[in-house]
């Protein structure tokens, strides 16, 4: 039972931090600047904080396989965005560190497609937890 309630507590922070770290990451990149690189790892380690926490408490509530299709979809598509958001927090951070501006440019960049993939993994879990109000 906890893990489940855990699960719904914490997803409301990897749902809109991708996001955030988006639009920050865009910002970042049309001023060419370095100025906020610390606040933005500190963003993004946060996110993969969140992020995990949604995963794993995800996958202790429903297990890794079984249920109906958009259950399926959300659990997948959840286990794609921590993947994402691992590689754009490390990728930026490896950047950062090692001056390697290509590296630290792509983990920028990747924020959209963590976002795009937290779109889909909220549509199906929004099905999974509220199909009774999908009117067909």
């Amino acid at each position: 039972m906890w893990p489940d309630f855990l699960h719904h507590i914490s997803l409301h922070f990897a749902i809109v931090l991708p996001m955030v770290m988006a639009a920050v990451g865009a910002y970042i990149l049309a001023q060419k600047t370095e100025s906020l690189d610390s606040l933005f790892r500190i963003g993004a380690w946060t996110t993969l904080i969140a992020t995990t926490v949604a995963v794993a408490t995800g996958l202790a509530s429903a297990g890794l396989s079984g249920g109906p299709d958009h259950l399926e979809h959300h659990r997948y598509l959840g286990i794609l965005t921590f993947c994402v958001v691992a590689l754009a927090t490390l990728a930026f951070e490896i950047g950062h560190r090692h001056q390697i501006d290509d590296l630290r440019k792509f983990g920028l960049a990747a924020w959209w497609i963590a976002s795009l993939s937290v779109v889909g993994t909220g549509h199906f879990g929004g099905l999974a937890e509220h199909l009774d109000l999908v009117p067909f």
